[in-house]
């Protein structure tokens, strides 16, 4: 019996836990969408998201952080001390921590 609730207790946690990364991965991937499309009609990046039209008050989900003049970075948690962050030159995500 108290292995069972452990399970279910265990599996309650990471259901819960993969809705809250996949509105932070969701996030991040509309902050790429919204950066690409302002970099193609003004040929540079923003300084943050709130030039590309997108709330700072969402900013817990996920992050921008322009790197320099033609590179940019996107991350957010995963979990305590970890991160998944997307590089504008690599184009690839990459987890850290």
């Amino acid at each position: 019996m108290k292995q069972g609730i452990i399970i279910l207790t265990i599996l309650f946690f990471l259901s819960g836990c993969c809705g809250l990364l996949c509105e932070r991965e969701k996030h991040a991937e509309m902050i790429i969408e919204k950066v690409e499309a302002y970099r193609q009609e003004t040929g540079k990046l923003p300084e943050n998201v709130t030039e590309v039209g997108i709330d700072d008050n969402q900013d817990h989900l996920s992050f921008y952080v322009k790197k320099s003049e033609d590179e940019y970075e996107i991350w957010y948690g995963l979990g305590l001390g970890a991160s998944k962050i997307y590089n504008s030159k690599t184009k690839k995500w990459r987890e850290e921590g």
